[in-house]
């Protein structure tokens, strides 16, 4: 899998309008890993699905757990501190943080075992499911109806 294929991917499909909000509302929500759903997508837009989400999950879980969630929960503690040099720190962070999702997807790159798939949205309805989530069906099927017409894709 041709991992800065991935990386553009996710960059242009974070930055339209609407996707980061509704991404990170869902991450805040019910823990979703935003960068596993772009993956998803990702894959489904190469007519893939992998074999298993779970052992992509399983293989993420450390990195994000030890190192992406840590980064995270720093820069969002630094947000309201007024001084001047808490906000460089922060945005210090925050670029660690993002070099942090990058090797997240480094590693669902190099673990992702694929299936041919006929739907380019079989992934992401398998991620973004009740199963793995605390969401009814209703709204992983609205935030998935969103994300795609925010992003173009079908």
């Amino acid at each position: 899998m041709d991992q800065e294929e991935v990386w553009a991917f996710t960059v242009a499909m974070y930055g339209r309008d609407g996707v980061a909000k509704l991404c990170l509302d869902l991450q805040e929500r019910c823990d979703l890993d935003v960068n596993m759903l772009l993956f998803m997508f990702f894959l489904g837009q190469k007519g893939l699905a992998p074999l298993s989400i779970s052992a992509l999950e399983a293989s993420v879980r450390d990195w994000r757990e030890n190192v992406i969630k840590p980064l995270r929960q720093t820069r969002r503690y630094l947000r309201d501190d007024p001084r001047a040099s808490a906000q460089e720190l922060r945005w210090k962070v925050k670029s660690d943080e993002l070099q942090a999702e990058r090797i997240e997807q480094h590693i669902l790159c190099e673990a992702v075992e694929t299936v041919p798939s006929d739907d380019p949205m079989a992934a992401a309805h398998a991620y973004l499911s009740p199963n793995r989530f605390a969401l009814d069906q209703q709204a992983c099927d609205k935030a998935l109806g969103d994300l795609t017409r925010m992003m173009g894709i079908a």
